[in-house]
C-alpha cells in the first residue's frame, strides 16, 4: 500500500498534544503524503481550543512542505440523535469533520443508543469519517452501522493510535474490519497523532490489514486515485483542483 493522507492529526492547539501544524506538516511531507487534516479536538474537550481557532484558520497556507494541510476538526458526537459540539461559526469554517465519541462527552448508552448517535450524524454532509469506532465504550450495531457508511459514503476509521489498547484492537480485527470488509464499507487508515513522529506512520495497521486479508480497494487512502475519487465524490477539491483555481 502507498499511503498518501493522514486526514487526523492534533497540534499543540490542544495542550494533550505536543506539535505544531508546521512540524506534523514536515512529518507527513517526510512521509510522502499528499494530504494531512489538521483536526483539533472541538469545544465540549475539557482542552479544546477556542472556537476563534477553527475560525482563523484561514490564515494557515493551503500548502505546507508541498503537503495539502486541510482545515478540519475532530467533533465530539454529544447525543443519541448525533448531535455535534459545534456551533455555526465553527460549522462554517471547518472543510472537513471526523466525528468521534469520548469520555465525559458522549453518554454512554445502550446498543441501540449509539447505533443511532452513529446514523443520526451520518446525514452531516461535512462529516467524511467516523473516528475510532473501536471503543468497547460505546458498543453499536456494526452490521447497521457500516451499510449506512457505504450508503451515506462515509469512512469508518482504523485509528493507529488505538494500538495502545488490546480491546480496541480485538474489536477492530475481529468484528469492525471484517464486517467492513462484507458489506463494502470504506476505511481510513488515520494517526491520530498527538505528536509529529506518528503523523503517516501506518506500518501496524498495515500489518495487521494484511493478516485479516482485507480488501485493498476499500482502504481510501492507500491510493491517490482512490482518495481523490472519495474527495471528489464529497464535494470536496483535490489539490491540482485547489491549484488551478
Amino acid at each position: 500500500m502507498k499511503f498518501v493522507a493522514d486526514m487526523h492529526t492534533h497540534t499543540i492547539a490542544c495542550t494533550h498534544a505536543y506539535s505544531t501544524v508546521t512540524e506534523n506538516a514536515k512529518a507527513a511531507s517526510e512521509r510522502g503524503l499528499s494530504y494531512m487534516a489538521m483536526t483539533d479536538h472541538s469545544v465540549m474537550m475539557p482542552d479544546a481550543p477556542h472556537e476563534w481557532h477553527f475560525c482563523n484558520m484561514r490564515v494557515i497556507p493551503d500548502f505546507l512542505y508541498g503537503v495539502r494541510v486541510v482545515k478540519g476538526i475532530e467533533a465530539d458526537i454529544i447525543s443519541f440523535d448525533g448531535k455535534l459540539d459545534i456551533n455555526e461559526y465553527i460549522y462554517g469554517n471547518v472543510d472537513w469533520m471526523v466525528a468521534s465519541m469520548h469520555g465525559g462527552c458522549m453518554p454512554s448508552g445502550t446498543e441501540e443508543q449509539i447505533t443511532s448517535a452513529y446514523l443520526g450524524v451520518l446525514d452531516n454532509p461535512k462529516v467524511f469519517v467516523l473516528g475510532h469506532t473501536d471503543s468497547p465504550d460505546y458498543p453499536f450495531d456494526v452490521e447497521a452501522v457500516t451499510k449506512a457508511c457505504k450508503e451515506k459514503n462515509v469512512a469508518i476509521e482504523f485509528n493507529v493510535s488505538r494500538f495502545r489498547s488490546n480491546r480496541s484492537i480485538e474489536r477492530l480485527k475481529h468484528l469492525i474490519l471484517p464486517t467492513c470488509a462484507k458489506n463494502g464499507c470504506n476505511i481510513m487508515i488515520n494517526s491520530d497523532a498527538h505528536f509529529h513522529d506518528k503523523v503517516g506512520a501506518f506500518k501496524q495497521a498495515e500489518d495487521l490489514l494484511k493478516e485479516i486479508d482485507f480488501p485493498e480497494e476499500l482502504v481510501l487512502n492507500a491510493d491517490l486515485e482512490r482518495f481523490e475519487n472519495f474527495l471528489r465524490s464529497r464535494g470536496f477539491k483535490t489539490n491540482s483542483e485547489l491549484t488551478a483555481e
